[in-house]
C-alpha cells in the first residue's frame, strides 16, 4: 500500500484575525512570516511564502529595512476610527508534507490588529467605544483568532489576560446562540517572545510549561470555559536562539534590548540577522487550517 501522508490537503482559504495587547509581537510575527528566513526553510524544507498583495509585499521590504539590519519593527498604529483602513495582508503559503503529516496549501488572509484594541475588549458593551465594537464584530466574521499574548507583566494575568477572555466568551456564546456555526471557530493562543532564557525550555509543552505556570488564571479561564470551541496553545519566537540545532547550540537569544524600561516600550532587535531561526510561525497556522497539530 502506498503512503498518503504526504498528500497535499486540499488547498483551504484561511481568513483569520491576529490580535493580542501591546508589544506582544504581531507585527514582528508577520513581518518575519514575509521574510521567510533561512533559518525558517530549514526546518520545513522546500517551504514557500509567497505575498500576493501590495501590503504583503510591504511587509518585506520592512523585513529587509529593520530585522534583517538589526532595527526594530515599529508597531502597527492606533486610530480607532480606520479600521477599514487597516492594512490586510494575502499570503499563500505552501507547507510540505512528510511522512507524519500532510502537506498544504494555505492561503492566509489576516489583518494585525493594533494592540490598543485588545487592551479595550475587556471594557465590555457598556463602556467600550462604538468603533471599537464594529472591531470587534469583525473577529466573529472570520474563521479562526490568533490571539498573541506575553508575560512580561505577571499581573496582567488577572489585570488584562482573564477579564479579556471573559468578554471574549461572553460575546462568542451569546453569537453561538444565533449562528452554531461559530462553534468552528478556532482560536491558536499563542505564548511570544519565547526565546527567553526562562521560556524557552518550557516552548515544547506550553500548555502546561507555559501558561498554567506564568499566566494560572487565564489558563484556567480559557480551559473550563471555552469548550465549545478548538482551542489550542503554543509558543512562538519570531527571533529564536543563536543556534538550535544539535551541531551548533547556543541557548542565547537572537535578540537585543535597546531600552530599559517598561515592557511595552523595551525595544527588541535580532541580534545576529545571519544566525536568524524562528520558532514557531508555521504550526499555529497549520493548526488553524487543518486541526492537525504540528510540531517544531
Amino acid at each position: 500500500m502506498s503512503d498518503t501522508s504526504t498528500k497535499p490537503l486540499e488547498n483551504k482559504p484561511l481568513d483569520i484575525r491576529i490580535f493580542g495587547p501591546r508589544a506582544s509581537g504581531k507585527t514582528t510575527y508577520l513581518t518575519t512570516l514575509a521574510e521567510c528566513p533561512d533559518g525558517l526553510k530549514q526546518k520545513y524544507p522546500e517551504l514557500q511564502v509567497i505575498k500576493r498583495n501590495d501590503e504583503t509585499k510591504e511587509l518585506e521590504d520592512l523585513s529587509k529595512n529593520t530585522l534583517a539590519v538589526g532595527s526594530k519593527v515599529p508597531g502597527t498604529t492606533y486610530e480607532k476610527k480606520e479600521f477599514h483602513n487597516l492594512n490586510e495582508y494575502d499570503f499563500v503559503i505552501k507547507i510540505p508534507g512528510n511522512k507524519q503529516r500532510p502537506g498544504i496549501e494555505l492561503e492566509l488572509l489576516t489583518k494585525d490588529f493594533p494592540g490598543e484594541f485588545f487592551h479595550d475588549i475587556p471594557r465590555g458593551d457598556k463602556q467600550q467605544d462604538p468603533d471599537i465594537k464594529k472591531w470587534i464584530d469583525d473577529l466573529f466574521t472570520t474563521d479562526g483568532w490568533m490571539i498573541m499574548m506575553t508575560d512580561w507583566e505577571p499581573e496582567n494575568d488577572l489585570l488584562l489576560y482573564q477579564p479579556a477572555f471573559k468578554e471574549l466568551h461572553r460575546k462568542l456564546s451569546g453569537k453561538q446562540k444565533i449562528n452554531p456555526k461559530l462553534k468552528e471557530l478556532r482560536i491558536a493562543v499563542v505564548m511570544t517572545k519565547c526565546e527567553r532564557g526562562e521560556l524557552w525550555p518550557c516552548r515544547l509543552d506550553p500548555d502546561e510549561d507555559l501558561f498554567a505556570v506564568r499566566l494560572p488564571k487565564t489558563y484556567e479561564f480559557i480551559t473550563q470555559k471555552f469548550t465549545n470551541n478548538p482551542i489550542q496553545f503554543f509558543a512562538c519566537s519570531a527571533f529564536g536562539i543563536l543556534g538550535d540545532d544539535l551541531k551548533n547550540f547556543d541557548p542565547r537569544p537572537n535578540c537585543r534590548f535597546d531600552y530599559d524600561g517598561p515592557p511595552e516600550e523595551i525595544e527588541a532587535t535580532l541580534r545576529e540577522p545571519e544566525q536568524w531561526s524562528p520558532y514557531g510561525l508555521i504550526p499555529p497556522l497549520y493548526w488553524l487550517a487543518t486541526g492537525i497539530r504540528l510540531e517544531e
